[in-house]
């Protein structure tokens, strides 16, 4: 493959480094603004590049050195010094309001995370086959075919949890089990809980595992046909289908199949700020509830909620974390967003929004645009889908808070919160 030097500029909007070359522009992962490095081009179009990095010739002060060698897969950023990514992060979000919604915000707070490696509760490990052996990899970034064999696992979570994974490893390559997709690892961040689901693409195998340091075990068949690692099939379960974790006061319970926060600290550091900005309301709704942790959050200032969510699961869940915590005032509905009747965002003081990457459907905007709830928590994990979403949203209400929170380190994602008001 050819190789090339480039002066790289600066850092995009999703995290990828950007160069020129000959009128071209260039993208890198793993680059640092300021770096002249030799890349291999691995993708040429017309006005396109994209490479991997061959050799840095020219060092930012800010650059560190990784701890990984697989880390352009799982954290490009692990070559970043934190306070930089810190500020880089700040930087992004400013400047995707300003290029998706036409606004110069001003960030009230951007909070960093004190611990930035062995944070996250859940990660998922591909399969290498080499030799009639597997080992553990994760999907060469922006590549579906190519693999990068884990040596140890992944360092953004805990070496616990890896260290159970390297045990059911150990096991599938004793007992020749073949046709494996995924390995999913869920670890709670205040308990001693570690939850492991095996995804096969042959439902006629099985696979029994069982370990006093494991709070739980599955064995699921998952279809070939499609890349995600969804649970189509129970084959095999041991141990309990939920974890424990603590939030702030809360007692909360979920399903190894549901989704949960990754940064439990700076999740709580969120839940502060949006009691913080609570003055007491009547009704609440609240979407993408999920288990209901938000909502459960707010008990106090609030007379009524409802907690929406479409997993029946996770509804399920919801429901018996308002029971632990003696919540009485809290209804559930299993549906989707876009889906709500009208009638259920009509007199609403709050609502809150934590969307999947995606975003909101454009049919739940119209909803709120005709019903008007008087006040919005706005929680992201994509601010470009946010920015865009609030662009649609930006003549009914204003922006009376921006926070960041960097539940992400080593990467180049990060989490924002809107707190928006009618105008």
């Amino acid at each position: 493959m050819k190789e090339i030097i480039v002066d790289f500029e600066k850092v995009g909007h999703n995290g990828v480094s950007i160069g020129k070359y000959k009128n071209k522009i260039v993208f890198a992962y793993g680059v640092l603004p300021g770096e002249k490095v030799k890349i291999k081009i691995t993708k040429e179009k017309k006005n396109l590049i994209k490479g991997e990095i061959i050799e840095i010739l020219e060092k930012s002060k800010y650059r560190i050195q990784e701890l990984e060698d697989h880390y352009i897969s799982c954290s490009p950023w692990q070559v970043f010094d934190y306070d930089y990514q810190v500020k880089l992060k700040k930087e992004i979000l400013k400047e995707i309001f300003k290029d998706f919604s036409k606004l110069d915000i001003e960030i009230d707070n951007f909070f960093s995370s004190s611990k930035i490696f062995g944070y996250r509760t859940k990660i998922e490990y591909s399969f290498l086959e080499e030799n009639n052996k597997y080992f553990f990899a994760f999907h060469k970034r922006e590549s579906f075919k190519e693999k990068t064999k884990l040596k140890h696992g992944c360092k953004l979570i805990s070496n616990e949890a890896n260290e159970m994974a390297y045990l059911v490893l150990e096991e599938i390559n004793k007992r020749k089990i073949k046709d494996l997709k995924t390995l999913i690892i869920r670890k709670s961040q205040r308990y001693e809980d570690i939850h492991i689901s095996l995804l096969t693409t042959n439902k006629n195998q099985e696979f029994k595992f069982e370990n006093e340091n494991l709070s739980g075990f599955s064995f699921v068949y998952s279809k070939k046909e499609t890349p995600a690692s969804t649970f189509d099939k129970i084959i095999y379960e041991w141990g309990r289908e939920y974890l424990k974790e603590k939030i702030l006061n809360l007692e909360i319970r979920y399903h190894y199949t549901s989704f949960f926060q990754n940064n439990i600290e700076l999740f709580e550091k969120t839940l502060e700020v949006m009691k913080e900005n609570s003055d007491g309301f009547n009704k609440v709704v609240d979407l993408y509830a999920g288990v209901g942790v938000i909502g459960l959050s707010l008990k106090d200032h609030f007379k009524e909620i409802w907690s929406i969510e479409i997993d029946k699961i996770a509804t399920q869940y919801a429901k018996l974390n308002a029971e632990l915590n003696n919540v009485k005032n809290f209804k559930t509905l299993t549906l989707a967003s876009e889906k709500i009747p009208n009638g259920v965002l009509e007199n609403v003081d709050l609502l809150i929004l934590d969307p999947p990457r995606s975003g909101l459907h454009r049919r739940l905007i119209n909803n709120i645009l005709e019903t008007k709830p008087k006040n919005i928590f706005y929680l992201s994990c994509n601010p470009i889908t946010q920015a865009r979403d609030f662009n649609f949203l930006k003549n009914s209400y204003k922006i009376r808070k921006v926070y960041g929170f960097d539940f992400y380190p080593q990467t180049p994602h990060l989490e924002s919160l809107l707190i928006l008001s009618l105008t």
